[in-house]
């Protein structure tokens, strides 16, 4: 934990300076996204939110269904059971998103941010974004815990995320292995697709709203669909990965951003749990 704690700092201290010389150079951040390469595009209004919406009835419908389905199973089946519906939602969701976006964006996929050729070059760039933002998004954590202990006691507890739970609880190869590749890879590509490559489009595209404004609205719809004392730390992470969006054009590094985080999050909690 003390080389945890090392690392985290100077990284805080590192991330800080690039942010603080990105503040200077875009007056405040104000002027950075002002060349932001437009996404014109043919989606109805209504598309993006019948996605979200689409997504989170079936989540909600799908898991009282499996667990009636799966009453009679051990408890790490009926996760098991459970999990594999929601892979496969997301699985089937992710093509209709992609099959979508060909459609209506006006040059395809690659208007909607997806291009394979720069698939090196993003991942290098996520990964330094990712670096820069982290120790924020850690110590927002910290300090939740920090006030949590303050005004409840030392008995206070973070709240896990559903899936991080599940992980931890059950030592099950074939559930680990999902939970893994759900959390870590799944979930950050269909999440990417749903709010930063249709919603952000949608406001800053179709309804008219600068790209900061855009960006901010997504991040707090973003941020209340997880676990309330994570909003802090998620809506820091959303505003990362919507800007990254918007500088860049790719969707790809909004994503490469959400599966690093996603993987360390899980490697650490399982590093802490050995």
């Amino acid at each position: 934990m003390v080389i945890y704690s090392i690392v985290l700092w100077l990284t805080f201290l590192v991330g800080g300076g690039f942010i603080i010389k990105w503040l200077a150079e875009t007056s405040l951040g104000t002027k950075s996204l002002d060349s932001a390469p437009p996404r014109p595009n043919f989606m109805p209004y209504y598309f993006p939110f019948a996605v979200l919406l689409g997504w989170l009835a079936l989540a909600s419908l799908g898991s009282s269904i499996a667990d009636s389905l799966t009453s009679e199973l051990t408890d790490w089946r009926q996760k098991f059971a459970t999990f594999s519906f929601f892979f496969t939602v997301e699985v089937v969701a992710v093509f209709f998103i992609i099959f979508s976006a060909q459609k209506y964006f006006v040059n395809g996929l690659k208007s909607f941010g997806i291009r394979a050729k720069d698939v090196f070059q993003d991942l290098i760039s996520s990964t330094g974004v990712f670096i820069i933002v982290w120790p924020f998004v850690t110590l927002s954590l910290a300090l939740v815990v920090m006030l949590g202990e303050y005004f409840l006691g030392s008995d206070f507890q973070m709240q896990k995320n559903e899936g991080l739970a599940v992980l931890l609880e059950y030592k099950q190869i074939s559930l680990r292995v999902l939970m893994i590749v759900f959390a870590a890879g799944l979930t950050p590509i269909f999440e990417e697709l749903v709010f930063r490559g249709l919603l952000q489009t949608y406001f800053r595209e179709n309804l008219g709203y600068k790209p900061w404004m855009s960006i901010f609205m997504v991040s707090a719809i973003f941020s209340v669909l997880h676990p309330l004392m994570h909003l802090p730390a998620i809506f820091i992470l959303s505003v990362a990965m919507g800007y990254v969006y918007e500088k860049s054009g790719s969707l790809l590094r909004s994503i490469f951003i959400h599966c690093i985080f996603n993987s360390s999050q899980i490697a650490l909690a399982l590093l802490l749990q050995s």
